[in-house]
């Protein structure tokens, strides 16, 4: 399977799926766009079982869907990103 170089984020029956690789250099554009999609469509849960590679920023952006909807639940967390949580010593933040 071909890892992508953006970020992609689809919302189907109050789930959203993120897709691609999420960093300092393509959560910014992506934020722009999923802010507004989430307001009109709230998601229960944030699936990322389709992220190929992310780094610090995007505990940034849960952490902000997290305060924006408190209900949400973030599912299929990559093992780098788990890995970052322990480092960052911000697991709870997304619990």
């Amino acid at each position: 399977m071909k890892k992508s170089l953006d970020a992609h984020f689809k919302i189907s029956d109050n789930v959203c799926y993120f897709q691609g690789c999420f960093d300092k250099f393509t959560i910014p554009a992506l934020w722009k766009k999923l802010q507004p999609e989430l307001q009109a469509t709230p998601a229960n849960i944030v699936n990322l079982s389709d992220v190929d590679e992310c780094d610090s920023a995007l505990i940034a952006l849960l952490v902000e869907i997290k305060k924006q909807q408190r209900d949400v639940k973030i599912t299929a967390i990559p093992e780098n990103l788990v890995q970052l949580l322990d480092l960052y010593q911000v697991k709870t933040l997304l619990s």
